[in-house]
């Protein structure tokens, strides 16, 4: 069984939360539900959980706060929220998981199943979580691969390319690495303002390791390491306002 706490300053989303999971996640345990942080934080040295269903806005702490009652950390967080703002999509990306609510079933389903599979790196996991959270601008993606999970640096990514379901991370010094999510996974994360544009459906690219916009043929994107990027026709209005803001703030 899986030991979880539920933490939401709601009454109406921990009953919801509640009933849910009783009714289509039978592996879980529901040992504790708590209205806010500090109670969750006394559930959680109580019953020592797997896995946290952790509402992000609360009053006097966030559910990010949580994390510093902790020295160590080595339960899993599934985050809940009403709100799919820019944060969330570096929760998304760093490998722990968000439900929106109102919550779906099937996505429940898949979290819990999630939680299952995953072992060992929690700590690592949320501290690049912790890095991402200090700014608007996620840091380092923690891209999930058959081995486990590999760290990336955000200014070590050269561009991104779709793959059908999969998305092929290109990094600085040749190296690539495949990873089973779309593209459009990703596109919420990395975005103009951390210098990451989309040019065409299938590539997203990092504005800082381009060298050259060409406008021939068509035009396309150079980028450092000589691949040649297409400019979707109805993205190059954005992507010359993206690319002149970019030159003003240098």
């Amino acid at each position: 069984m899986i030991k979880a706490i539920i933490i939401d300053d709601e009454a109406k989303a921990r009953r919801m939360m509640e009933t849910l999971l009783r009714e289509y996640c039978p592996d879980v345990d529901i040992v504790a539900i708590a209205e806010d942080v500090p109670s969750g934080v006394i559930a959680i040295n109580q019953h020592n959980p797997d896995v946290l269903f952790l509402d992000v806005e609360m009053p006097g702490y966030t559910g990010f706060q949580l994390l510093d009652f902790f020295k160590q950390v080595d339960f899993e967080i599934i985050f809940t929220t009403a709100h799919s703002d820019y944060a969330l999509q570096a929760f998304k990306v760093s490998a722990i998981d968000f439900l929106l609510k109102p919550i779906q079933i099937s996505e429940l389903i898949n979290a819990v199943d999630k939680v299952k599979k995953k072992q060992g790196a929690i700590g690592e996991r949320l501290d690049a979580l912790r890095e991402n959270f200090k700014d608007t601008s996620i840091r380092k993606l923690a891209l999930s691969v058959s081995e486990g999970l590999i760290f990336v640096d955000i200014s070590d990514i050269l561009m991104l390319a779709a793959d059908g379901a999969y998305t092929l991370f290109h990094l600085v010094g040749g190296k690539s690495i495949l990873v089973s999510k779309k593209i459009k996974e990703y596109e919420g994360a990395l975005n103009p303002d951390n210098h990451f544009f989309r040019p065409h459906r299938s590539y997203v690219v990092n504005l800082n390791k381009i060298k050259q916009y060409v406008k021939q043929d068509g035009g396309y994107i150079l980028m450092n390491d000589d691949t040649q990027v297409p400019l979707a026709r109805e993205r190059k209005d954005e992507f010359h306002q993206v690319i002149q803001k970019m030159s003003f703030n240098g």
